[in-house]
């Protein structure tokens, strides 16, 4: 029974995590805060503020973790709602709401995928191959769900910004890059995201301590604690859990997409998915549904993700009110999460 409890853990599920923790490290060391910060700035003369932020998360979560985009965008976000006079409950929203929605896109978009990809063993294409088309169409529901909100103006016009040295943009490339590579070369997951790792010293090796300091262990701890506890509660839950998680694993639908929803409402979507996992096992072909089911879910309300909870943790500490911010979430979310259903 012993061994048997052991091989519920994969290391290579903790260690591309913590890879995916390094990488997010090295961008907050390249400045990669104040560059996303000009990025909005530079956006919102064109697409208006709210369509700024979805389209920064949009192209950003699928190459770093969602959580992490969350710690890094929110405060600018906020400092900069603020300072323009605009009401920053509906920018929080997009930002959470295109971050989970596109981080579904790739396999190192957000931690749910990290062990959908790790443990079903789907190549990194196939994967972006099987999530594409439900990320296109929930992004567009949510645009169009948030337009109403998309009409305020900041103070003072809207003068374009420089958005500064793009070093930060050529990393999350890089890192891309090394991923695919890795994946042709059929090795281990987290063999690219090591080469992608050790190459941001490359950037940031006259301050090499600035990774150091940027590095959230304690989140990656908390992170680490939900797969393991429950890998260790699906262990001995297995056949108890079977009739229940065995056609939501085999990706039968409706069933699948409302046991997401209602699972990572209880949990949160990264243990949901990790109780698929460990239950009756995720097939290759079947993971990219997988990874779109538990993404969408995750912004159908507050704990359903935990960059949800990071954000609306962020937001409390501004002044900003969680009860405007929660309930526009649920309203968008539930349209967003439409083709998770299909």
């Amino acid at each position: 029974m012993s061994s048997s409890i052991f091989a519920a853990f994969d290391p290579g599920i903790y260690v591309s995590l913590a890879l995916l923790f390094g990488i997010a490290a090295q961008f907050r060391a390249m400045d990669g805060y104040s560059f996303l910060r000009r990025v909005l700035a530079s956006l919102e003369s064109r697409l208006g503020a709210l369509y700024a932020v979805a389209l920064i998360t949009f192209l950003v979560s699928p190459f770093i973790l969602n959580d992490v985009l969350i710690l890094v965008l929110t405060p600018p976000l906020i400092k900069y709602a603020r300072q323009n006079g605009l009401d920053p409950a509906p920018l929080i929203v997009a930002e959470v709401t295109l971050t989970n929605v596109a981080s579904s896109l790739t396999p190192i978009g957000n931690p749910q995928n990290i062990l959908l990809w790790s443990a079903s063993g789907i190549g990194f294409e196939k994967f972006v191959q099987g999530t594409w088309l439900y990320v296109l169409v929930s992004a567009g529901l949510a645009a169009l769900a948030l337009y109403p909100f998309s009409r305020q103006k900041r103070d003072g016009g809207g003068e374009r910004v420089s958005v500064g040295p793009l070093l930060p943009a050529w990393y999350l490339a890089i890192v891309t890059a090394c991923v695919l590579a890795s994946d042709y070369a059929r090795l281990p997951s987290y063999a690219g995201l090591a080469l992608g790792f050790v190459l941001g010293f490359g950037f940031t090796r006259k301050d090499v301590w600035a990774v150091r300091r940027e590095f959230d262990a304690r989140s990656l701890l908390v992170l680490w604690a939900f797969v393991a506890s429950v890998a260790a509660a699906a262990y001995f839950l297995a056949g108890a859990a079977e009739p229940y998680v065995g056609p939501a694993a085999a990706g039968t639908q409706p069933y699948s997409g409302l046991f997401m929803a209602a699972v990572s409402n209880v949990i949160s979507n990264v243990p949901a998915t990790q109780l698929l996992i460990r239950v009756s096992g995720v097939a290759a072909g079947v993971a990219p549904k997988i990874a779109v089911e538990a993404g969408l879910a995750g912004n159908l309300g507050p704990i359903a993700s935990f960059a949800n909870l990071l954000a609306l943790q962020m937001a409390a500490r501004s002044g900003v009110g969680l009860r405007k911010v929660i309930v526009l979430q649920v309203l968008v979310g539930v349209v967003a999460f439409l083709p998770a259903l299909l």
